[in-house]
């Protein structure tokens, strides 16, 4: 998605989170001037788990982007099938492609994955854990290390509401047209990423379930 498109629509806060890289972080932070974007990526664990990690800053996000990448075993595959991975600069050209797949799962553990979002000040966050490559759905049951999951279900929202998790619920966007179509609503006085990290770890928020 061309970060033109995205940073057009009607929103406040947006986070970008692809898959096992965070390369195309900064367009983005770039193009949305008057928006928060909070950076992030969506990691694919060994387990075959998705996790999200939040950053506050560029510099977090891009370090546990670089350790991602460095675990991911490089095989070939046919961008004409698969799609081209490409990496896009600050003018929205593109500068570079990823010739190894992200699509497939790390070398990390749910347990080092958690690990390295937390050693560079980020919030490791539990994705769609309903659905395909959630952590319920893969294996049943939500293991220790964080307390922020995202969830697609009410009947999931109103499950884990009661046991204490802070909920999220996202758009998880493919296309452009999905971007916004889940929303949080947070506090008016939020005016920075930090302040959004912090409103999430203490869930400060709001849902279309609350």
């Amino acid at each position: 998605m061309l970060p033109s498109v995205i940073c057009e629509k009607n929103i406040d806060i947006i986070s970008i989170t692809d898959h096992n890289t965070a390369r195309n972080v900064a367009a983005f932070i770039n193009f949305c001037k008057g928006k928060i974007v909070v950076p992030g990526i969506e990691i694919h664990t060994m387990e075959d788990v998705h996790i999200l990690g939040y950053f506050s800053n560029i510099e977090d996000c891009l370090a546990v982007s670089k350790i991602v990448e460095e675990n991911i075993t490089p095989f070939p595959y046919d961008p004409e099938k698969f799609g081209y991975q490409l990496v896009i600069n600050e003018s929205e050209e593109f500068v570079d492609t990823i010739d190894f797949y992200l699509g497939f799962p790390t070398n990390l553990t749910i347990d080092d994955t958690i690990e390295i979002i937390n050693n560079h000040n980020g919030i490791p966050v539990f994705a769609h854990v309903d659905r395909k490559f959630g952590v319920i759905y893969q294996l049943g049951m939500i293991p220790k290390g964080t307390n922020v999951i995202e969830v697609r279900k009410k009947e999931t929202f109103l499950e884990f509401k009661n046991k204490g998790f802070v909920i999220l619920s996202s758009s998880d966007a493919h296309q452009p047209d999905e971007v916004g179509s889940r929303k949080v609503y947070l506090p008016s006085e939020v005016g920075n990423t930090t302040d959004v990290l912090s409103a999430i770890r203490e869930g400060r928020f709001k849902t279309i379930w609350d």
